[in-house]
């Protein structure tokens, strides 16, 4: 039997604002890398294990990895489920695999996660055209994997890196990615506000910097080891092709971008919106956006084709409202246009959700603009706000190497959510927010908060609902300046250990 090369996405702990129906969504990477490897290497079985999204837990992911004696292992963990990932790769190795890791989190970690043992090659950047080459020479065994960019590994005790592989220019070469390999039926299946849920990228990359965002430099350019930001886009015909696919055989009916900046470029979104409203192709969307990109969208006309399209929820970065805050998270350039594109989309497009999240634990923060933010932050005309605690991740400015935790269990902290951690200065900051939510309320937080609850869009009463309801379990520790012990501020589903 020809050898296998399985994805696998092991249990972990839930985020507390997402319901269990869409607290998963599929992974991308994986279907993708899939594709390729398919494509290029036909007598490679290749199968994706998507442990969390089949509520599958681990003595049964243990069975299932001994039973199907994969040759390869991929994983691909975020920081704060690096237990699961070392646990996974512990599991792999004892089957005798061998197990390649990658993604925003591992592959900025990579001479400490080799050291570990337990990881065997660390693929960098983008993975389509490295883990084909990478798989080849591990198959025949001729060629060294010094000459394959993009990789790192163990050459003894020496850690190797190859180098930057350069990035895939034309994103319409790609195979659509491999979504038959995943239980496509399981995502968003009993979610009211997105229902039967697909994962699609309109592009990589981005087109700015922010000190504390990994995910430009993930897709970046590099010379001379610097990255820079570089975007990158498909065309809205290969879109409308992905999309059909979705519909018509996966029946998706809601499209989650995983862009870290949907709107970055001014033309693919309205190209692809005027093409799916030529089909009778209306689909609900949900995206991060540029608040300043929303302003000259809204002005070009190009917002308004999105909207007829399907797009009903936006997620802005807003961060900060003050101007010397922005510079000090590399955003000095969006001074005063959050608040602008707010007001249009409240003004215009009241069948868009919006969401703002706002980062807390900046190096000039007080527990006095702490509050301050919090107060300033309910007078931007928001449907939601979330407050993140500004988190050191690897690949980031805020990173330093000492900060590894070789079991992965410090790496729990970071999961975004304003509680008391081991960080003194963060946890006070995270209480002032705690106690903020829960006791803080300006004429303008009510009046928001009534108009979500009882507003006539179901699907905006009910994000309305569902948020705060799990918001108050997460702030109240955080209100007594007391640490969770579960899961740091996620929590453990009843199927983890099953």
């Amino acid at each position: 039997m020809s050898r296998l090369f399985l994805f696998v996405r092991p249990p972990r702990p839930l985020w507390p604002f997402n319901g269990p129906s869409t607290a998963f969504w599929p992974p991308l990477a994986f279907a993708s890398m899939a594709a390729a490897l398919r494509e290029n290497i036909p007598h490679l079985r290749v199968a994706i294990l998507d442990a969390p999204a089949l509520s599958m837990g681990w003595k049964t992911i243990e069975r299932q990895i001994h039973s199907l004696k994969p040759a390869y292992v991929g994983i691909g963990e975020e920081a704060v489920s690096c237990m699961e990932g070392l646990r996974l790769a512990r599991l792999a190795h004892q089957t005798g695999a061998k197990v390649i890791s990658g993604g925003c989190f591992l592959s900025h970690v990579a001479p400490q996660v080799l050291a570990t043992g337990l990881i065997d090659v660390v693929v960098h950047g983008e993975g389509e055209l490295t883990i084909v080459d990478l798989v080849r020479a591990l198959e025949d065994g001729t060629k060294g994997l010094r000459s394959i960019p993009g990789i790192s590994f163990l050459d003894g005790e020496e850690v190797v890196f190859t180098g930057h592989r350069p990035l895939i220019s034309d994103l319409d070469s790609l195979p659509f990615p491999a979504y038959d390999l995943l239980p496509v039926e399981r995502y968003g299946a009993r979610s009211r506000n997105h229902p039967h849920l697909a994962a699609i990228e309109l592009g990589r990359g981005c087109s700015h910097g922010c000190s504390f965002c990994v995910l430009w430099k993930q897709m970046g350019r590099f010379q001379d080891d610097r990255p820079s930001p570089c975007l990158r886009v498909k065309s809205p015909e290969r879109l409308l092709e992905e999309i059909r696919l979705l519909m018509d055989r996966f029946d998706r009916r809601y499209l989650g971008w995983v862009d870290p900046c949907f709107n970055a470029d001014p033309r693919v979104p309205a190209g692809l919106s005027d093409l799916l409203l030529r089909e009778n192709r209306a689909v609900g969307q949900s995206a991060w956006v540029r608040a300043d990109c929303v302003i000259r969208d809204a002005a070009s006309g190009a917002l308004d084709a999105c909207h007829r399209a399907g797009l009903n929820e936006l997620y802005l970065g807003v961060e900060r409202l003050d101007p010397d805050h922005l510079a000090t998270i590399g955003k000095k350039d969006l001074a005063g246009h959050a608040t602008r594109a707010l007001s249009i989309l409240d003004r215009d497009y009241r069948g868009i959700v919006t969401i703002g999240t706002f980062i807390y634990g900046l190096p000039e923060d007080t527990r006095e603009t702490v509050h301050a933010l919090f107060r300033s932050a309910q007078q931007v005309p928001l449907d939601e706000l979330f407050f993140i605690p500004l988190t050191p991740l690897p690949g980031t400015a805020y990173w330093k190497p000492q900060m590894w935790d070789g079991d992965g269990r410090i790496f729990r902290d970071f999961d975004f959510l304003p509680r008391p951690g081991p960080d003194e200065r963060l946890a006070a900051f995270s209480s002032e927010i705690a106690r903020s939510y829960l006791l803080c309320w300006p004429k303008q937080r009510v009046r928001r908060m009534l108009t979500g609850m009882l507003a006539r869009d179901s699907r905006r009463r009910t994000i309305t609902r569902h948020i705060v309801g799990r918001a108050i379990p997460v702030m109240l520790p955080g209100l007594f300046h007391r640490r969770q012990q579960s899961a740091g501020g996620m929590f453990y589903p009843a199927w983890y250990e099953s």
